[in-house]
């Protein structure tokens, strides 16, 4: 038993998970086990539990199992038994899979606490958030319950009302948790160096189950801390952190142009665009992509990935391949399978945990899990410079100006002979590749580190890093 589970066992109750998640889904928040599809008649949900099993596939990685919850909670009394690694977030759902569009109510908002301050036996970040910023400055709302996963806490704010989660509640509902996050990752709490380190997650986080195994072979534990709490509630602790985001200024988009074409006569004049759009039902702005694109992000991973940058680095490893999921006999023949994103994504975990320099910031199921839920169609037009920005892997961009690739040559080609009328820009005999400028010199180093190739080479950290076998 760590410091802080001390802490939490001396003070406030240990409730079993069954009546930790009665108190977060009262009676009647689920379908009833047994009916058969009543969700659109009844409009009742499901909850639904992923766990990592024990089991194995061909390739070594993990068998991934999903538990639909019904309103008896005994899929949280069936997984609680195993030693699976599971996760639940604090949302129902329309059908079997955790989807954002198949969220539909919003139960708690949970707070992942990481780099705790502990002192030899003392909690002492626990300590401040509890006496300090909870009981006697009230800066901070008492959470419904605290959850010891481990190494770690997981506040659970528990409504008093869920929240339907429309689309035009989303944002906002994203903004108030990244606010109550904000507010409770203070360096009176947690070891953090400035706002970047604080551990954002968004409102479909999923957390590791009361009853289920931790890391260090122990189970989590649940200890009721406070009653269910209001959402504007939170506002009011929240306020000052809004009031300074609101001021922020926003970018104006505008209004889309709408074509006055039947569906008939677009699926007519645009066979390919009907293929994808309707049929396939890809977000606009985005076509087939070879697989190419996908193991191109693997080998990147492998060879630029960080401390810090993990999560990020299996985000967009799973938003590549929803990219090249869309199937087409010509261009991507071969499309890219969500099965096979799973088994990709914990080969990679190995890899990625390898990294750990501290024990307060492994990398986990839960982070592997959590990156997969980007395999949806809204992540497929994430923005390059934000992938670029979030893993810290450097992505070059083609500036062709919006010409194709052999015109765009053509033109380059032109104002160099231009500038060179008797050719001498070209390199007749050709130039050692980047790979082989690297390997050469290695050859000739064999003790040097990438940061002496970098300097004496003149190569670009990326290009060195990723010819470095």
């Amino acid at each position: 038993m760590n410091a802080m589970e001390s802490w939490l066992e001396q003070f406030f109750d240990e409730i079993p998970p069954r009546d930790f998640y009665r108190g977060i889904f009262p009676e009647g928040s689920f379908q009833k086990k047994g009916v058969l599809s009543p969700n659109r008649e009844s409009w009742t949900y499901n909850g639904i539990i992923v766990s990592v099993t024990k089991e194995k596939r061909e390739d070594g990685t993990p068998v991934i199992k999903r538990y639909t919850v019904t309103d008896d909670l005994d899929a949280i009394d069936l997984v609680c038994r195993s030693d699976d690694f599971s996760i639940m977030s604090p949302i129902s759902y329309i059908g079997r899979e955790r989807r954002a569009e198949n969220a539909r109510g919003l139960y708690a908002f949970a707070v992942d606490l990481d780099r705790m301050i502990v002192e030899g036996d003392d909690p002492v970040g626990l300590r401040n958030l509890w006496v300090a910023q909870i009981e006697r400055m009230n800066r901070i709302p008492r959470p419904t319950y605290i959850v010891s996963s481990g190494t770690g806490l997981h506040l659970y704010y528990v409504f008093t009302e869920p929240i339907a989660m429309y689309k035009s509640a989303i944002k906002d509902l994203q903004d108030l948790k990244r606010d109550l996050t904000t507010l409770i990752w203070n360096d009176a709490i947690v070891k953090i160096d400035s706002a970047k380190d604080i551990q954002q997650e968004g409102i479909y986080q999923g957390f590791r189950m009361p009853g289920t195994i931790t890391k260090d072979g122990g189970r989590a534990r649940a200890f009721i801390t406070g009653p269910k709490i209001s959402i504007e509630t939170i506002q009011d602790h929240t306020a000052l952190l809004r009031e300074l985001r609101e001021k922020q200024d926003r970018v104006q988009f505008p209004k889309k142009k709408t074509s006055k074409l039947t569906l008939a006569q677009a699926k007519e004049l645009y066979p390919d665009w009907y293929e994808r759009r309707i049929v396939q039902k890809a977000p606009p702005g985005v076509w087939p992509i070879k697989r190419d694109l996908y193991e191109w992000w693997k080998r990147k991973i492998i060879s630029g990935a960080t401390v810090g940058h993990r999560y990020y680095c299996l985000m967009a490893l799973a938003m590549y391949a929803k990219k090249c999921s869309i199937s087409h006999e010509r261009k991507n023949p071969d499309p890219v399978t969500e099965e096979e994103l799973e088994r990709d994504a914990f080969a990679l975990m190995t890899f990625l945990e390898g990294m750990t320099e501290t024990e307060d910031n492994h990398f986990t199921e839960a982070d592997v899990l959590d990156a997969l839920e980007a395999f949806q169609d809204k992540w497929m037009v994430y923005p390059r410079s934000a992938i670029e920005y979030r893993t810290g892997i450097m992505i070059q961009a083609k500036k062709r100006n919006g010409r194709k690739q052999e015109d765009h040559l053509k033109l380059a080609r032109a104002a160099c002979d231009i500038d060179h009328p008797n050719g001498e820009w070209r390199n007749k005999e050709g130039r050692p590749s980047k790979f082989q400028t690297v390997t050469d010199w290695r050859a000739a180093n064999p003790d040097g580190k990438k940061a002496d190739c970098i300097r004496e080479t003149g190569l670009s950290p990326h290009t060195v890093y990723k010819h470095w076998t």
